[in-house]
């Protein structure tokens, strides 16, 4: 989807399968965020208050699987490409 539609962005809030049971990223989303280190970006996704009570660990785990990635990459995912997008509107 992300080769065939060029503009499609995945955002990452709430979303499970991104690291195994060890907290290691999946080969399979370190290859995604590799080839379209520009299409990704986090979210925390705290559509219920209960939500913010674990906040700050939701925070830790992506920080955890982030560390696993390159710095440029870890960074356009992280907070770059949402400032990209949100500020060409």
């Amino acid at each position: 989807m992300l080769t065939k539609y060029p503009k499609l962005w995945g955002e990452l809030s709430y979303r499970g399968g991104i690291v195994d049971g060890a907290g290691k990223l999946t080969p399979e989303w370190r290859t995604l965020f590799e080839r379209f280190p520009d299409r990704f970006m986090l979210g925390s996704d705290t559509w219920i208050s209960e939500r913010w009570a674990s906040y700050g660990e939701i925070m830790a785990g992506y920080r955890g699987w982030l560390d696993q990635l390159a710095p440029d990459v870890a960074a356009k995912i992280a907070h770059g490409n949402a400032r990209a997008l949100f500020a060409a509107r």
